[in-house]
């Protein structure tokens, strides 16, 4: 089986020093553009300061990581999925509450839509069959049993024995410019991921300066602050230069580590183009059953068919996610770690650390599971709630 190529390689900021070969196949990942302040004049936040809730980071810091050696137990691959999923869940509800912050209320637009959902309902009750000879035990396990079947079939159009599907191809690439955003942070942290106390040994003189100017911003400023200046423009270029300082130390520092990245997204890549060709498809029919059952799909309102209903959509994307990572996260862990292992000198002990972190599982998480959620809608399979896409937008 060929495997896709990584998709097109984009360079890395200049670096000031010779950079060493790369394989040919390794995608190029720049910076993130989230770290590069849009202009020169003072940021609102630090150039490490991190959007997600600080909360995530206790839940990352309770993941199990890599033995020294490069090794993880089946339990410990187990309790990074549930950790993975459960930042999945954290990152969601906090887009919830940022979305309800932002929503105005419009009292004659709610009495409106609540309109045309009575009117809506009053049809779907109107076209319902009146009666069922069949008693109820049966139905349910009628309605269970065609629920588990076509939640395979429609699962077995983009998770194909032996061929990448084209949807999941494109998402491949934006899972690996998630990866290489969470590796430039973890790169740019003073502490190891996942850890709340070890600090990092310093490489790179461009590192160690960067860590030290971007902690001392707030003195520095103040400083400028307390100069007397001829003009004003004096002021603002001099903190003009400091910031131009800053980032070209960050660039120049992220540009050393971009080798390694190359690298990990290859074998990300390869990874994940296996288990979506060769590991998953054989395992659809298991978790179609297990999903419909803990989700208890069929004892929901089934006046709509043979479909699952927005107001069973939580309990799906719970059950359904659950069972994806519970099958991704150790095949992946096993896989990516048995790559970095062999090369003794390429990787850091940190970077084994990297490549289990659960936050690449949720980020893998959301990018698959959500193309998945809109195929099933798009064929008739699954009812989305109303403000789901809106909400998923919200924070971004």
């Amino acid at each position: 089986m060929s495997l896709p190529k990584p998709s097109q390689q984009m360079p890395p900021p200049k670096p000031s020093q010779p950079k060493p070969s790369q394989p040919k196949s390794a995608q190029q990942m720049p910076p993130p553009k989230s770290a590069q302040p849009s202009s020169l004049a003072r940021p609102a936040q630090s150039t490490l300061s991190q959007s997600k809730p600080k909360s995530s980071s206790k839940l990352a810091a309770r993941a199990p990581v890599p033995s020294p050696e490069g090794f993880m137990s089946t339990a410990a691959k187990i309790s990074l999925a549930d950790v993975a999923l459960a930042l999945r869940d954290e990152q969601l509800q906090a887009r919830v509450v940022h979305y309800r912050a932002d929503l105005a209320t419009n009292a004659e637009l709610d009495a409106v839509t609540a309109q045309v959902i009575a009117d809506l309902q009053s049809l779907q009750a109107a076209a319902r069959p009146s009666g069922s000879s069949r008693p109820v035990s049966a139905d349910r396990a009628a309605l269970e049993a065609e629920l588990i079947q076509t939640l395979k079939e429609m699962l077995g159009r983009i998770f194909r024995r032996g061929k990448l599907a084209t949807l999941i191809q494109r998402k491949l690439g934006e899972v690996a410019k998630r990866f290489a955003r969470l590796f430039f942070e973890s790169e740019l942290a003073e502490k190891i991921r996942g850890s709340n106390d070890e600090m990092k040994m310093m490489r790179f003189a461009d590192q160690a300066l960067f860590l030290a100017l971007n902690r001392s911003e707030s003195v520095i400023l103040a400083q400028l602050d307390s100069f007397q200046y001829v003009q004003p423009h004096v002021r603002q270029r001099a903190e003009e230069v400091y910031f131009a300082m800053v980032k070209n130390l960050r660039n120049e520092f992220l540009a050393r580590t971009t080798p390694e990245l190359n690298v990990l997204v290859k074998y990300l890549n390869e990874v994940l183009s296996r288990f979506f060709t060769e590991k998953l498809p054989p395992e659809l029919g298991n978790l179609a059953r297990d999903v419909v059952k803990e989700a208890r799909l069929a004892d929901a309102n089934t006046s709509a068919g043979y479909k699952i209903s927005s107001s069973s959509f939580g309990m799906f994307r719970q059950a359904f996610e659950r069972g994806f990572l519970q099958r991704l996260v150790p095949y992946t862990e096993d896989e990516m770690l048995a790559r970095v292992r062999p090369t003794a000198g390429q990787f850091r002990s940190e970077t084994l650390r990297f490549v289990a972190d659960p936050a690449i599982f949720s980020e893998l998480c959301e990018v698959i599971c959500d193309a998945v959620y809109d195929m099933l809608y798009n064929d008739g399979f699954l009812d989305l709630p109303s403000d789901w896409r809106a909400r998923l937008s919200a924070a971004d």
